[in-house]
Order: structure tokens, then sequence, then C-alpha cells
């Protein structure tokens, strides 16, 4: 499913993007949240919104909306005894009509690869990786096809990055899940991202392939977008050292090109 937001309005100028299902989809810059208001926005406002090239009347436009959720780990409840109250409460607060309710959340925790033996326990008890796929848990009750998540890797080591990364590919190939990062982080965006969106002072400032983009370095020094890593240290390597490399994902990759042309 291909979703195309054509001719909305952002503040003072007009903004086309695309949110492609078969990518993992990146949004970066100081406008994402915009961009994300324009998505997940439940009224619907001035623009066309087009799936698989059919536009969308107003019904269902507001059907796609409600299929939305989004995962925040930084704005979880925290002010019930345990886990499973936290869950039942989003079920309420949301008004799911699930008929197994219980059934619904220890599914999700499933799916999310944590144990239920979590839902006894308090939201301070919990480490920053269950708080990450908890968030994500908490947005599958409604069974949306479409998972925003809000900077998902902040704070996880390595093993855990890897982890929480494995899952949502999972969702997307298993559960036809269309997923969405916000994020500042280009690092993440560039490894684990197919299609991205630079959203800068309201404007889309460029949209396409994650790799591709994110190796423009004097396009994103020019608009102040973070560089990955180890894009840069490629760029310098090539610009300084007059390497003949190109850019991996993988430093070891890199290392192998180096050996190989020095």
């Amino acid at each position: 499913m291909e979703i195309k937001f054509e001719n909305y309005k952002l503040k003072d100028n007009t903004i086309n993007f695309t949110i492609n299902s078969k990518d993992i989809n990146g949004i970066i810059g100081n406008s994402k949240e915009d961009v994300l208001n324009i998505v997940n926005e439940k009224s619907v406002k001035r623009g066309k919104v087009l799936v698989d090239g059919k536009e969308l009347n107003k019904e269902e436009l507001l059907s796609l909306k409600k299929t939305i959720s989004i995962a925040d780990s930084n704005h979880l409840i925290t002010f019930y005894n345990s886990i499973y109250e936290i869950m039942y409460y989003e079920i309420k607060r949301r008004n799911l009509s699930i008929k197994n309710p219980n059934k619904k959340i220890v599914d999700s925790l499933k799916i999310v690869g944590l144990d239920i033996s979590i839902l006894i326990k308090n939201i301070n008890e919990i480490s920053t990786s269950e708080k990450q796929l908890l968030s994500i848990a908490l947005s599958l009750l409604s069974n949306p096809n479409i998972i925003i998540l809000k900077e998902p890797l902040i704070c996880l080591d390595r093993k855990n990055e890897k982890r929480l990364m494995i899952l949502l590919q999972k969702l997307k190939d298993s559960y036809d899940k269309t997923i969405i990062i916000l994020s500042e982080d280009s690092n993440i965006l560039y490894q684990y991202t197919n299609h991205l969106i630079i959203a800068k002072t309201n404007k889309i400032l460029i949209e396409g392939n994650s790799k591709d983009i994110l190796e423009r370095v004097d396009f994103l020094k020019r608009n102040r977008i973070p560089i990955p890593d180890i894009v840069e240290f490629t760029y310098l390597a090539k610009k300084n050292k007059k390497v003949k490399i190109d850019y991996h994902k993988d430093i070891r990759d890199i290392i192998k090109d180096i050996y190989k042309h020095v």
C-alpha cells in the first residue's frame, strides 16, 4: 500500500510526500512532527490522499487514519500499578472493540517478544528496551495498518537496537504493517530505513532512497542535517586521503575497501 499526500498545507507552503508500505520509512528534520500531524490527523484537512493511486473520499480517509497507531516510549502511562493495567487502560481509552482483551494483550506482548510475566510489573521496574517494546505492543492493540515510532532506538545498546529493528522488519513483512520512524539520528535512519523524507522549515527538502540521500554529504551540510558517522568517515577519507572507497553501511566493508585500494 503506497500512500501519497498531495497538496497539503504546511504553514505557508504546499507539500507532497509518500509513505511506502514496502519500505521502512524515515522522517528527519525540524518539521518532521508537522508531517506526522498530517499523516495522523483524525479530521480531513485540505489536500488529497491517494492509496495505490486511488484518491480517497472523506469516509475512506477517516477510516484509513483510524488504522494509525503511535509508539512512543517517552509517553508511557505511569499512574497505574502494573503493565497489565496500563494495557487494559489503553484498550478502554481508545474505545477498542476487542472480544477478548486479555488474549489481545498477551498476543501483543508475544509479537514483540515480551514475556507475559511483565504484566505484573510496575513501569518503573522494566528496562529501557522493554519500554520500547511495550510501546509497540500497546500500538498493536488496535491492530493498526500504520505504526509510527518516535525515536524508537534512543538509549538502546547495539544488541537491543538490532533486536528492535528485526521486530520492525517482521511487523512489515509478516504482519503487513507500514512502518514510519521519526528520528533526528541519521545513523539509525541510514542503517535501517529504505525510504527517507527530510522535512525542514515547513518544506519537504528531499524524498527518496535513504542511502542515496544520506550519502549526499554536501547537501546535508548545506541544509544542516546530521551526517551519519560512517558516511562522514568515508567522505573524509575520499576527500582528504584520496582513497578510492565506496560508501557502505558496515564498517567491515569499508575496511575491506581500504585494504583493497591502499
